[in-house]
């Protein structure tokens, strides 16, 4: 099972990814990333990813490819040692950009830095003005 959670700020969404990237659940992804409004940095956390095989780097080489063709900037972050050795053994770690924490903080302080632009009246209205969080697809079959 692959569960994928959003969380959005700004032009940043973090695709936080839990369980396996495999066969039979790597379309989770694709599914997820599919139903949310492109924003201008993507960011995959892969710290939650228990399993992953090659139908999983095929999924995470068709997410770089559609955010490239989309003007997207797409960033992997906390890769676990299986994600990684597995991105280096097939030799595509070199055509990711990895995000490190650094990267990451400064990525949300622009994007907080962003937001305190936000109508004050609208954000009153809507809790999704500043931050926005959702399961996009809990489990899949």
């Amino acid at each position: 099972m692959l569960n994928v959670t959003v969380h959005s700020l700004g032009e940043l969404t973090i695709f936080r990814c839990t369980g396996r990237i495999t066969f039979g659940y790597a379309n989770t992804l694709l599914n997820a990333i599919s139903k949310w409004p492109s924003r201008r940095v993507v960011v995959l956390d892969l710290a939650g990813v228990t399993q992953i095989d090659a139908a999983g780097i095929g999924t995470l080489v068709s997410v770089r490819k559609h955010a490239e063709a989309s003007g997207v900037a797409l960033k992997l972050m906390n890769l676990t040692p299986r994600v990684e050795d597995l991105l280096e053994l097939t030799r595509v770690r070199s055509t990711f950009a990895i995000c490190s924490v650094p990267d990451m903080i400064e990525m949300l302080c622009c994007a907080i830095k962003k937001s305190q632009f936000v109508n004050v009246d609208a954000a009153e209205n809507y809790d999704w003005a500043l931050d926005y969080s959702e399961t996009v697809l809990a489990r899949s079959a």
